[in-house]
């Protein structure tokens, strides 16, 4: 599979979701930043922290699965990252910002990849195997559900509205 991979097809869906979610979240009402569509539920606040602290995070794995022989890729408490951030109440454009620039270092080395490199692998502390040539697609694969969930969001508080 890895060898098949089209880094350039990959790094550019990548972006294309960086910027997808970007303007799904500036499209958020500063008064519905903090909406909860459930009482478990994240807010747009919360979700645009929760996709730039991932990103970072995507991305120092990334380095350590190219750096590292078979690391172990510890999972974090990315819950509790973004409940510090909320606390803060951060404006939600730093986090935009932080991911914007997070991914643009991460599709340098996406495209600066050698086939060779896509099978190197680690295991991440939840017992499965993490390759780069999978991070790599998942790094759009995240931003994308997050997409997703930022039009629930939005579909929530119309309701409440109606």
């Amino acid at each position: 599979m890895a060898e098949h991979l089209d880094l350039e097809a990959i790094a550019d869906k990548y972006l294309s979701a960086v910027e997808q979610f970007c303007e799904a979240a500036l499209a958020v009402p500063a008064d519905r930043l903090d909406f909860k569509p459930g009482e478990k539920a994240w807010s747009a606040r919360e979700v645009a922290f929760h996709a730039a602290e991932v990103d970072q995070n995507l991305g120092m794995r990334l380095r350590r699965l190219l750096t590292e022989d078979n690391p172990t890729l510890a999972g974090v408490n990315l819950p509790g990252w973004v409940e510090l951030l909320h606390k803060a109440q951060l404006d939600v454009r730093l986090a935009l910002d932080s991911l914007r620039a997070s991914s643009a270092l991460n599709v340098a080395l996406i495209e600066a990849l050698a086939p060779a490199q896509l099978t190197r692998k680690g295991r991440h502390s939840e017992g499965h195997d993490v390759t780069v040539a999978g991070l790599c697609v998942y790094f759009a694969l995240h931003l994308e559900s997050h997409v997703k969930q930022l039009a629930r969001i939005r579909r929530g508080w119309q309701r409440v509205q109606k």
